[in-house]
């Protein structure tokens, strides 16, 4: 295994070993707070980006092809869900109060020794992302964009899911048990056999996965200097992607982690309603809106974890509707205040992903209201403040519910 790493890792690096004298670095940092929990004194980043890109001639006579890496990483908690038999993949919405009893779900009384545990576990992470982007022909509301791009990529990503850094206090940070093994380190049930529901906790439970991509994508719209201006236009893109076992994805002693097929549409459009610019040019206010479609299904025994469509379920279809309002531009062309308003709507149908035996059938409907509010300040900070209101929940019988997020964003470009 650690050959074929190797040999991938140099086959990844040798396109910015070629491009290194003019390529161009651009680094992101996500979030300085909210660290988990005791890692990093609550002040570790929650996720950093850095990508290098170099603008080639690559088509006589068209516009230049964008090269690009891309690495990432994150180290947050995730929860176990306890949704679907670890065994069968058989979802529990799907089985009465009496055949629960004959199937395993994390979370449950007796689901390992000791009982029920906490399902929060520390997963640290990082992707590389690969691509060749190369327009052909000229967009007719942008002369310096093209008509049509073909985009190929690769992608790999490796991740491990670990017990919970609290555990290191001296108190275990309240926490009773590890998830995963004993206290002599030994692995506990059922994390001692393989889960075919959830392939990324097999084994070591250290993950890699990876795969091919290409977008096909028709952009119609104009072109705008910065993020303050009105959008208008229209645009269709065609994802198609493959992460098959035979791609690196069994090399691990965990067996394969990743075995599907996926295939995208999506379509937007959206019309500027009014602009009002200032007298130097900048935004003093604007309003747009904008409506698009979705159309996915994932093919494939072996979904990874981050491939996983909505509820399991492989087919979706989504609506949105949005309207978009910018307020005024101040102190630089890079200070303004933008506020969004979504309606989504959700259907989501076929067979439950990873199921062994796809004997699981359904159609969902999802419903969602949502209102963004972003502050820009000066290219490098970023506060976000979102609310919503989920009236129709789908598959599961939960009540409409309110919910809020903030957070604030530090980037840096050089």
């Amino acid at each position: 295994m650690k050959k074929a790493l190797g040999l991938i890792l140099t086959l990844l690096f040798l396109p910015l070993c070629i491009f290194a004298e003019s390529s161009s670095l651009d680094a992101y940092i996500e979030s300085v707070s909210g660290g988990v929990k005791g890692f990093g004194l609550g002040l570790f980043p929650l996720g950093t980006t850095f990508g290098f890109e170099r603008y080639i001639d690559l088509v006589p006579g068209e516009n230049k092809a964008e090269f690009q890496i891309e690495l990432n990483f994150a180290f947050n908690n995730r929860t176990l869900s306890d949704d679907y038999d670890y065994l069968t993949g058989r979802p529990r919405w799907v089985l009465s109060h009496d055949e629960l009893k004959d199937y395993h779900f994390f979370g449950d009384e007796g689901w390992n020794e000791g009982g029920e545990r906490s399902l929060s576990y520390f997963n640290p992470r990082s992707e590389i992302d690969i691509y060749l982007d190369q327009g052909f022909w000229d967009n007719p509301l942008n002369p310096y964009g093209s008509l049509l791009n073909v985009k190929v990529g690769y992608n790999a990503r490796f991740a491990m899911a670990l017990e919970e850094v609290t555990f290191s206090l001296p108190d275990h940070g309240g926490l009773t048990s590890p998830i995963f093994v004993h206290s002599d380190g030994t692995i506990r049930e059922p994390f001692d056999e393989s889960l075919p529901a959830y392939p990324w906790l097999n084994g070591s439970r250290n993950t890699f996965t990876d795969y091919l991509y290409m977008v096909i994508a028709l952009n119609m719209d104009r072109d705008t200097p910065t993020d303050a201006e009105a959008e208008e236009g229209l645009g269709v893109d065609l994802l198609l992607e493959a992460g098959p076992k035979w791609l690196f994805n069994n090399i691990s002693e965990n067996g394969v982690e990743s075995d599907y097929f996926l295939a995208r549409l999506y379509a937007e459009q959206k019309m500027e309603i009014f602009s009002i610019e200032q007298e130097n040019g900048w935004t003093w206010m604007n309003l747009y809106i904008g409506h698009s479609n979705t159309l996915q299904y994932v093919f494939g025994p072996v979904v990874p974890e981050n491939k996983l469509p909505l509820d399991r379920l492989r087919g979706t279809l989504q609506d949105r509707i949005w309207i978009h309002f910018t307020g005024p531009q101040f102190m630089a062309g890079d200070c303004y205040t933008n506020i969004e308003f979504n309606l989504y709507n959700t259907l989501a149908f076929g067979s439950v992903a990873n199921e062994i035996d796809r004997r699981t059938r359904a159609v969902e409907l999802q419903s969602s209201f949502s209102a963004r509010l972003q502050l820009r300040l000066f290219g490098f900070i970023r506060f976000e403040y979102q609310v919503g209101y989920d009236f129709i929940r789908g598959i599961w019988p939960s009540e409409p519910s309110w919910w809020q997020n903030s957070a604030l964003q530090f980037y840096v470009s050089l």
